[in-house]
């Protein structure tokens, strides 16, 4: 019911850089996603406040190491992944996720197949094209009233994570980040898909088991976030009913 017919991965323009770069992360060193946990954990909880059913249907674009999708599954969530990386699927497939290689760009699910779409830390690795398209195809695969919920980072200055290979001498940004937001940069994507959009600057926190320093530390995070203070990891929130 909810995968349509198989898209081959030669019908999508794929970029072979950024393919490169996210497997090297996912393959060889999982433990960058860690920072990630307090940022999904919050998704996490948003989505359980909003969710109508006890079995929401959620797609997560881009798996990372997984986290999202094993809290979900022991929540008992109707989970879904889309992911470019083979093995990424795999491994997920072997923990009995339902996983599926593609792209957000043209995505191999039914029209109205989810209630939420998860998109944390994806849009910023896409050019202008390949956004409008991806937005289009969320808004398809979103049910009546569904919900995309996401991050990017804000205020990227990309050029300070540009990096030289030493040895073909190509120039390009280390997690394969395209474009920097601000907050009406990131409204000005959402507005022709979207007719309720919410949109905020933030840190995420864990405040779970932290001692007294530890929850003074991300209080202070919290309120450079709110100013926009690079040194305390800024992301914007973005949460848009269908």
């Amino acid at each position: 019911m909810i995968k349509r017919e198989s898209i081959g991965r030669e019908s999508i323009q794929s970029n072979n850089n950024q393919d490169v770069i996210w497997q090297h992360f996912q393959a060889y060193y999982p433990e960058s996603f860690e920072g990630a946990k307090p940022r999904l954990n919050y998704i996490i909880r948003e989505i359980s406040s909003k969710k109508k059913s006890s079995v929401p249907r959620v797609l997560n674009i881009g798996a990372g190491d997984g986290y999202f999708e094993i809290t979900s599954k022991r929540l008992l969530w109707d989970i879904f992944t889309l992911d470019p990386d083979g093995a990424t699927i795999n491994r997920l497939l072997g923990k009995r996720i339902k996983a599926y290689k593609g792209y957000i760009e043209q995505m191999p699910f039914d029209d109205s197949s989810f209630d939420f779409v998860v998109a944390s830390e994806v849009l910023e690795h896409l050019d202008e094209e390949q956004r409008y398209k991806g937005l289009k195809e969320v808004v398809r695969v979103l049910d009546k009233n569904g919900w995309l919920i996401g991050t990017v980072p804000f205020f990227e200055k990309l050029h300070l994570n540009y990096v030289l290979c030493p040895k073909c001498g190509e120039y390009f940004h280390r997690w394969g980040h395209k474009k920097s937001f601000k907050i009406n940069a990131i409204k000005s994507e959402l507005f022709p898909f979207f007719s309720n959009i919410n949109v905020k600057k933030t840190a995420f926190v864990n405040f779970q088991g932290s001692n007294l320093w530890g929850i003074i530390e991300g209080l202070i995070r919290l309120i450079l976030a709110k100013y926009g203070a690079r040194i305390s990891s800024t992301n914007i929130y973005f949460i848009a009913r269908k």
